[in-house]
């Protein structure tokens, strides 16, 4: 079954229509939404459910650098003539944020509820834009060429429900609110076990970087590549985390690394506890303190379980104090990768939270062959 189903991929990548890049763009937030185990999916009746905002988040970072480098993305486009469903709307953004900071701000104002009021209507509109266009193009393609009918692996939600727009667009409302997908349990499993292979370098990535480069003849392949992996997980949440735990240190006059248990008194690192170059976050509780020589030992390593359960009751510590000092950042950033908002309204949220990142850590050791770190 495995075997079809990835001679199925390979053939819907290869041979689906290729009128623009929304397959791959679906594909790939598809495949990077199952891998970072999203607390929200759901096993009913032989398919996973999971909500089509957390699509809408990988597509707003997918092609923010597109729209705001200008770059063709659909047949027939030339460089004045632009003609993606959702790009003025899209524009209208990346022009806002040129001089404030970017895809890095506009995404974070997002996640957390603080897009400037001018902007609010806008993001909106571009949110449901995006919805609309993910379920009416993509989904109903994707498969075609293998089935022979629309709808054959995606699943859209319908819904009478009329979507209004909120006091303040977050990541609670975009997940809990743009309706949901689902794709059969086979495809889950092989895109959960084979999807970075499916997303490398003879794949997605190459072959929608291709695509542009050929409406584009002044692009080359690195430049593209370079924009496409291009993140909205910067510096910034890095520098907060390092102010909080600094502030810390400074009362009590020493800290306690997170793994070691050893204390840090001069030597402070903020440690990813999954690694950037693995998970590709700057979340809150992804960043906790650690001394520069086990930071350096771990490195891209991930923790082990049986760490993290020896260390569960310093992880869950210092969560709780960077969610006494960001409360809302902190809850929302988890909201997307860890737990839902509904578990925040339980007494035992750290439990759940610590049970999630356990899960990931399991995943990443057992399932994609990344080491263990073990002290």
């Amino acid at each position: 079954m495995e075997y079809e189903v990835l001679k199925n991929i390979n053939q819907i990548i290869e041979r689906d229509s290729k009128g623009t890049t929304y397959k791959f763009a679906l594909l790939r937030a598809t495949i990077e939404v199952i891998q970072e185990k999203s607390p929200y999916q759901k096993f009913e009746d032989e398919r996973v459910v999971l909500p089509v905002g957390l699509l809408i988040l990988k597509w707003l970072e997918y092609y923010y650098p597109i729209i705001e480098q200008e770059l063709p993305q659909r047949n027939g486009d030339d460089l004045h003539s632009f003609t993606l469903s959702f790009r003025s709307l899209f524009k209208e953004v990346t022009d806002f944020y040129k001089l404030r900071g970017g895809l890095s701000v506009f995404y974070s104002e997002l996640i957390r509820g603080n897009l400037p009021g001018e902007m609010e209507d806008t993001v909106f509109q571009l949110c449901k834009k995006l919805r609309d266009t993910i379920k009416d193009q993509p989904m109903r393609y994707i498969g075609k060429s293998v089935n022979g009918s629309e709808y054959s692996i995606y699943h859209r939600e319908e819904t009478n429900i009329r979507l209004m727009q909120p006091d303040k667009m977050d990541v609670n409302f975009l997940i809990e609110n743009f309706t949901r997908f689902s794709i059969p349990l086979d495809y889950f499993k092989v895109m959960e076990l084979m999807g970075s292979f499916i997303t490398g370098m003879h794949s997605i990535l190459i072959n929608w970087a291709e695509f542009t480069v050929d409406k584009d003849k002044s692009l080359n392949m690195n430049q593209m590549l370079e924009t496409m992996l291009k993140s909205p997980q910067e510096a910034r949440n890095v520098l907060l985390s390092e102010k909080i735990f600094k502030t810390l240190k400074k009362k009590h006059g020493e800290l306690e690394c997170v793994w070691s248990g050893s204390r840090i008194t001069y030597d402070l690192n903020i440690d990813h506890v999954l690694p950037f170059s693995v998970w590709r976050n700057n979340d809150l509780w992804n960043l906790l303190p650690a001394k520069a020589s086990v930071n350096n030992s771990k490195r891209d390593k991930i923790p082990s379980l049986e760490l993290l359960d020896n260390r569960k009751d310093q992880i869950i510590s210092y969560w709780q104090i960077i969610r006494d000092v960001e409360q809302a950042g902190f809850e929302k950033e988890m909201n997307v990768n860890l737990i839902t908002r509904q578990d925040f309204e339980q007494h035992n949220w750290e439990k759940s939270a610590f049970d999630s990142l356990k899960e990931k850590s399991r995943y990443l050791i057992e399932t994609r062959g990344f080491e263990a770190f073990n002290l």
